[in-house]
């Protein structure tokens, strides 16, 4: 074993070892002969003691002096080196070294009392500082934005500062394009193409992280491409990682809650050995202060797994909403909680016009109609009239209008028409009492297509009328207010059965949102001024048709009636996942003045130069619920109806690590390659830590030394 110091320059130190000697050949006591009877007496006994407390004064000078050379030659940081890899250093001669550091989401993870992060940093720190002075370096903190660096310069202070200024950020960060990155600034300088080359990442092992698949890089040479040697520090020290994590979050309208009813399913994944047994959820409406905790559950994780949770909760008012279902905090808790933005559908006011009533309930025309829209979790509040009575409604009183089997609206219709085109909502149901051709005369401008006549594609009753109904063929499964029919809950409405309905000739502004299976158009969709009109061209009764007594009739009602007065249109963008670019679109009439961060911290943007309106583009930088705050003639609020929700990388959720064989094999193999639990403050060197030893030298020989002169 050879012997090295990491600083040399201080061991100058160990002059202060001499003191004790000086001390004690200058400033030692010397007896002075007197010549008095009594001292005799004194004397004697002093020379007799003299033998015990020569050994004493040994071991005090021992003491001292080891004191002081061990503190010096610590300062200096000694250290013990194979002979032969020693030799193999010399041989390689001063390296060009590239430093990443891994600053993505994960690194968030606390070990103990530091977070990895916080480890990876002191271990680049440390590989920085044990490079030669005659070994250019660059560092690079690998994050969220694209890697980009520059070639290695002798400016250690500067790579020292790229070091110390980094955070860890709270999106994903791909290292095998950092590494990339680094390794082509390494070659980019021709000056240092005669030095080696060096790799050094200090990292948690995500495998996450790590893009195997793709080929490792090298560096260009006159003998062709080369690899560099790569040193892997690694900040988790080989300790596994476990981790509990939402990885997703869905909000669905459930009727069945209640009034304004919501259905959340959060998905919990986890990555330890050992599962989690009733581990808590809990849901939470609101933000800030006004936050509270609405629903509380727990859940089974298998070990390695995942599980779904379902939370019901049902909102005391439409509007705006935000809710942010959570798991315990952990060790990563950047992954604990996600927050959704939505839009609790208002109370729907709709006024339904009977147009053929009848004391028998199941035959009247209203009657399934208005079950449908009266149920306990739908948002319309219907009032129904009689077409007599329909006279003398106010109309602005309502949101929505439905006309059953209404033969005429009489003078009615002027009110009607202003009423759809200042935004209200109206549908058309035909039956009985309409002649379609007449009735496309007497509301020009407010039926979306042209009727035609009635086509009888079965008679009710009849032996085969089963099988010869019609029946929907293309819907528009897209549209707000029936893409609520997913999965089997589509057969509820495409097993409806139509023995008669009308048939309607083209609309060059309608949208036909369900035909029949001829192709006759089933459900259009017209706009007339800022109002929305859809056309139903069968009944709304059993009289032509068996879908009043079908399970898709009850939700088909009060969307198709929420989404005609305007309840579905707002809703909100799905979440941005950090680190994405998010666009949020602002109402005519205001600029964006800030934006609050999940934090509550406020970022301030800049007056918009053209005026108002618009929309703001920026990238968030951290997960949760982030809000707006507008300036509206020259007063800032917080607008409710701007809030949206970012969502953290379920990648860096994921803390499973490579194995270190793996990624040594990736770079090129032992030869070239190692993954080290501890960092190498000799650049890669195996060595003895000796520095420690010494300071536990020095307080031993302090102890020592209180031993003795007490």
């Amino acid at each position: 074993m050879g012997l090295s110091f990491l600083h040399p320059a201080l061991l100058w130190g160990l002059v202060a070892a001499g003191l004790p000697l000086l001390v004690h050949l200058f400033f030692r006591r010397r007896p002075k002969p007197i010549p008095f009877p009594a001292v005799d007496f004194i004397l004697r006994a002093r020379r007799e003691t003299e033998r015990r407390l020569r050994l004493k004064r040994v071991l005090l000078f021992v003491a001292r002096t080891a004191l002081l050379a061990a503190v010096a030659l610590a300062i200096a940081r000694p250290r013990a080196e194979r002979p032969e890899e020693a030799a193999l250093a010399t041989a390689r001669g001063p390296r060009a070294t590239a430093v990443v550091l891994d600053a993505s989401a994960s690194m968030g993870y606390r070990l103990g009392d530091r977070t990895l992060f916080e480890r990876a940093r002191a271990d680049a720190l440390e590989a920085l500082a044990s490079l030669g002075p005659d070994e250019p370096a660059l560092a690079l903190a690998c994050g969220m934005a694209p890697p980009a660096a520059e070639a290695p310069s002798f400016d250690r202070a500067q790579a020292r500062r790229v070091l110390e200024s980094a955070e860890a950020t709270a999106g994903h960060a791909d290292l095998t394009a950092c590494v990339a990155a680094a390794i082509q600034a390494l070659g980019a300088s021709e000056a240092q193409a005669s030095l080696g080359k060096r790799l050094v990442v200090a990292t948690d092992l995500a495998a996450s992280a790590w893009r195997l698949e793709v080929p490792p890089p090298t560096l260009p040479s006159p003998a062709g491409p080369v690899r560099p040697e790569v040193a892997v520090l690694d900040a988790a020290r080989g300790a596994p990682l476990p981790n509990a994590a939402l990885t997703s979050l869905e909000a669905e309208p459930d009727p069945a809650v209640g009034p304004r009813g919501y259905r959340f399913s959060a998905s919990i994944a986890d990555w330890s050995g050992s599962g989690r047994a009733e581990l808590p959820v809990q849901l939470r409406v609101g933000t800030g202060a006004e936050a509270r905790t609405a629903v509380r559950a727990f859940v089974e994780v298998p070990a390695g797994g995942s599980a779904r949770k379902a939370l019901a909760h049902a909102f005391a008012a439409g509007g705006p909403a935000a809710v942010t279902v959570s798991l315990p905090e952990d060790a990563l808790p950047y992954d604990d909680a996600r927050a959704l933005a939505l839009f609790v559908p208002r109370e729907v006011r709709a006024l339904v016009v009977d147009g053929a009533p009848s004391p028998i309930k199941y035959r009247d025309e209203a009657y399934f109609v208005e079950t449908a829209l009266a149920s306990p979790g739908s948002p319309v509040r219907p009032r129904l009239v009689d077409a007599d009575a329909f006279a003398t409604e106010d109309l602005p009183r309502y949101d929505v209008v439905l006309l059953l089997n209404v033969r005429s609206v009489g003078a009615k219709l002027g009110e009607l028409q202003k009423f759809v085109a200042e935004g209200g909502g109206l549908l058309v149901s035909l039956g009985d009492q309409i002649d379609p051709e007449t009735y496309a005369k007497e509301l020009p401008g407010l039926l979306p297509v042209p009727l035609h006549v009635v086509k009888t594609a079965a008679e009710r009753g009849a032996a085969d009328a089963q099988g010869r109904a019609a029946r929907l063929g293309e819907v528009a499964f897209d549209h707000p207010a029936l893409s609520v029919f997913a999965g089997e809950a589509k057969e509820g409405l495409l097993g409806s059965r139509f023995f008669r309905y009308a048939l309607a000739r083209p609309g060059a502004e309608a949208r036909v949102l369900a035909t029949f299976d001829d192709g006759a158009p089933a459900l259009v969709e017209g706009r007339r001024g800022r109002g929305r009109v859809l056309l139903f061209t069968s009944t709304l009764d059993r009289d032509w048709t068996d879908w009043p007594i079908r399970t898709s009739f009850l939700p088909a009602m009060q969307r198709l009636a929420a989404w005609l007065a305007g309840g579905l249109e707002e809703r909100r963008d799905p979440p941005t996942v950090v680190g994405s670019p998010r666009a949020v679109r602002l109402p005519e009439g205001t600029a964006a003045a800030a934006l609050i961060a999940p934090d509550g911290r406020e970022r301030r943007l800049p007056a918009p130069a053209g005026g108002r309106g618009g929309e703001i583009a920026f990238t968030p930088d951290r997960p949760g619920l982030w809000q707006v705050k507008v300036r509206t003639q020259g007063e800032e609020r917080v607008d409710p109806a701007l809030a949206f929700a970012v969502w953290p990388d379920a990648r860096e959720s994921d803390t499973r690590r490579l194995d270190p064989e793996e990624l040594t094999a990736y770079f090129g193999g032992a030869g070239v390659a190692r993954v080290e639990a501890e960092a190498s403050a000799s650049g890669g060197r195996s060595e003895v830590p000796l520095w420690s030893i010494l300071l536990a030298v020095g307080v031993l020989a302090f102890l020592i030394e209180g031993l003795l002169l007490g």
